[in-house]
């Protein structure tokens, strides 16, 4: 299968500050490594060859370590300082490539066996990672289920079964039903500030989306300084 991928790593990170007002999150390093550098990798072992990262701020920064990654190319959201990961999903419209695409946000780490979980899966037009826990907290990106089936996803749903890792695998008509949804939802009052589940919201309320559990493979986001120590006493 010919696989493309596209990381979301436009943020500023505010909530890593200091450690972020100069460069981006996804550089920052975990076990001595950036955690960009850490997807790249998973991505390729996993068999993805085109890889688009969206960038933002400290793009330079980010640029310059892709200088040596064949195959691995930056696209910059202009408009990163008043977007948010929706409008970054638009900018990289282009990149959507080959037979699937894997969409992943830019601070999430992930063991192998994810990317492996979602390509085995059938092949559904939208598949997105979920891991279940007996409770969520405010942050979390909520989803409701039905037999592996996404009714509904969002920070603020009152009584989720599941959250959404910041995975996403693609096929086919998936790309196109996902980006005509993106642009929709970002014409809208209040687009630029969108986060892209809600163009999957949009999609799951008309059955377009299924859900793969990776309960038990490792995996983590890192927003603030307790995830980055939790990633650093993590195995990768």
């Amino acid at each position: 299968m010919e696989l493309s991928a596209v990381i979301l790593a436009a943020g500023r990170g505010a909530r890593l500050a200091p450690l972020t007002d100069q460069r981006p999150k996804c550089l920052l390093p975990v076990g001595g490594r950036a955690i960009l550098d850490r997807q790249l990798e998973a991505l390729k072992r996993a068999g993805v060859g085109e890889v688009a990262v969206v960038t933002g701020h400290a793009a330079d920064l980010v640029e310059a370590q892709l200088v040596q990654r064949p195959g691995v190319r930056s696209v910059r959201n202009p408009r990163h300082s008043t977007t948010d990961n929706l409008a970054s999903c638009h900018a990289a419209r282009d990149h959507f490539a080959g037979e699937a695409t894997l969409l992943l946000n830019g601070d999430v780490l992930i063991e192998d066996g994810v990317l492996g979980d979602l390509l085995a899966a059938g092949p559904v037009p939208i598949l997105i990672a979920i891991d279940r826990k007996p409770l969520y907290d405010a942050d979390d990106m909520k989803v409701t289920t039905t037999n592996n089936q996404l009714h509904r996803i969002g920070k603020h749903l009152a009584q989720p079964d599941g959250e959404a890792i910041g995975v996403t695998l693609l096929r086919g008509a998936g790309r196109g039903l996902f980006l005509r949804q993106v642009a929709a939802c970002l014409a809208a009052p209040g687009g630029e500030r969108a986060l892209y589940p809600e163009a999957l919201d949009a999609l799951a309320r008309q059955d377009q989306i299924s859900v793969r559990s990776i309960h038990g493979r490792r995996w983590i986001e890192i927003d603030t300084a307790d995830d980055l120590a939790a990633a650093e006493a993590m195995s990768w």
